[in-house]
């Protein structure tokens, strides 16, 4: 009979909620937040506490460091793409079979849409009550980031939910004396971290570099986490965790979730979805397969860097990623492209986000100034350019009948990325939240979408909805 361990017995009562929850914020990009949450979770992970991880905002790559270490799926929850139920039914269902709820902030605790709030961790911590705790930098600095500490906490309404302060980069000396400030200021001294440089998360275009490209990556989170209980209180985050509030009631009454759609389909008719994944193919929303699994979907991962041809299929998702960094393997696997150029021709409903959309170009230049020949479904060139001004948060508004939307419909998305095409595509009116700036975007047809714009199911429901039905019709003409 296994024996549990001190960690696992202090979570057995979940306190006042079903859903124990703590946000790790940082005062800015920078600060260390994925660090922590790492570090964290494998120590958790160590002593058999299950969490569920998530990560405010629309970014990829975290949400793979939280699978990388914890070996589930991490989601996203994000304030423009969600609603305040939307988030919180998210939480209570992904926390059901887990002891707790990490979530990652992004950027600044405060940072959002422009120079506002919207779309912020502060956002998500205040619409689904969650506790934080501010990772706050004090490399080459001592009693001024508990200045910049106190102007967070007292700054805006929703510095109410920070309740407890990590340093990250402070030399142990100097801890007691932070620890009695942080007191002094009504909040709870959680612990530090010294500086580690034999951990350093390192950057390129699009973010972080991906865990499979770390060496050693789990050995280092593994010497990162003994450092983190050595200094860090853990118990006391689970703690502040378990003061959290119940939401379940509200949840029950209020969310309408997509599993109201009347779109079903009889479990022998099945629709299967190829969804590539692998090195060059990583990023997609948890939430979107979800929704489409409950829209009668079957997901089917496949390899377009390794797989010689597609699984059987009713529909095809290339997602995002980097296939700029394995465009010369891409263009060695000649009979999986040639089978998607076919499959997408003789109307296999498709579709291909960013690097899934450069991926079905004729030519591939990377930032090397290498071509490679890609799928060439697409007959035009995409080539590296570096930052682009198509950065962030947008609104598609549909000029057409296509796949995904009917002439005038609206849908979420958000676009990031350092390349151009030569056929851009103006199947969309592309517009930043506050009006700004717009652009065209996008190929589109009655079977398929091809852009730049990722798309958030979660905040454009009826698009996973075509998907599906499209996949279903696809599925009945081919079984005649």
């Amino acid at each position: 009979m296994e024996t549990k361990n001190p960690y696992q017995k202090h979570m057995e009562s979940k306190g006042k909620n079903d859903c124990p929850r703590i946000l790790f914020a940082g005062t800015a990009s920078g600060a260390g937040k994925t660090t922590i949450t790492c570090a964290f979770m494998r120590s958790m992970q160590k002593e058999k506490v299950k969490i569920s991880a998530f990560k405010c905002g629309p970014d990829y790559i975290d949400p793979m460091f939280h699978r990388e270490v914890l070996g589930v799926e991490s989601g996203n929850l994000d304030c423009f793409f969600q609603e305040k139920e939307q988030m919180q039914e998210s939480l209570r269902r992904h926390t059901t079979d887990a002891d707790l709820a990490m979530i990652e902030g992004v950027m600044g605790y405060y940072d959002g849409i422009g120079f506002g709030t919207e779309a912020s961790t502060a956002q998500v911590a205040a619409l689904t009550d969650t506790p934080v705790i501010l990772v706050v930098d004090c490399k080459g600095r001592a009693l001024s980031a508990l200045a910049e500490v106190y102007g967070f906490v007292h700054y805006r309404p929703e510095g109410r939910q920070i309740k407890g302060v990590l340093c990250n980069r402070l030399p142990q000396y100097l801890w007691p004396a932070a620890e009695q400030q942080i007191r002094e200021m009504g909040l709870v001294p959680v612990g530090y971290l010294p500086e580690h440089k034999e951990f350093t998360l390192k950057s390129r275009h699009l973010g972080l570099v991906t865990p499979g490209e770390i060496d050693g990556f789990q050995e280092q989170l593994d010497h990162l986490a003994d450092l983190f209980v050595q200094t860090v209180m853990a118990r006391t985050i689970l703690d502040i965790a378990k003061e959290a509030k119940d939401f379940s009631a509200e949840t029950d009454n209020n969310i309408k979730t997509i599993e109201e759609v009347e779109l079903r389909v009889p479990e022998k008719e099945k629709i299967r979805i190829a969804l590539a994944q692998d090195e060059a193919f990583c990023f997609y929303y948890r939430e979107n397969t979800e929704i489409l699994q409950k829209l009668g979907c079957e997901i089917v991962p496949f390899s377009p860097l390794r797989d010689e041809k597609l699984p059987d299929c009713d529909g095809l998702i290339l997602p995002g990623g980097y296939p700029e960094l394995y465009a010369e393997n891409l263009e060695k696997n000649k009979l999986v492209q040639k089978e998607i150029c076919d499959r997408i021709e003789n109307g296999l409903p498709t579709i291909a986000e960013c690097g899934g959309y450069l991926y079905l170009h004729e030519r591939l230049t990377n930032a090397e100034g290498e071509s490679f020949r890609e799928c060439g479904l697409i007959p035009a060139a995409c080539v590296y350019k570096g930052f682009q001004r198509q950065f962030g948060y947008i609104e598609l508004t549909a000029q057409k009948d296509q796949l995904l939307a009917e002439a005038g419909d609206t849908l979420k998305a958000h676009e990031f990325h350092y390349f151009v095409s030569e056929q851009t595509g103006d199947a969309f009116l592309a517009e930043k939240p506050d009006r700004s700036r717009n652009w065209m975007a996008a190929i589109a047809t009655d079977t398929l979408y091809a852009g730049f714009p990722h798309i958030a199911f979660s905040g454009s429901p009826k698009a996973a909805m075509r998907f599906a039905e499209a996949a279903r019709q696809y599925h009945i003409k081919k079984s005649i």
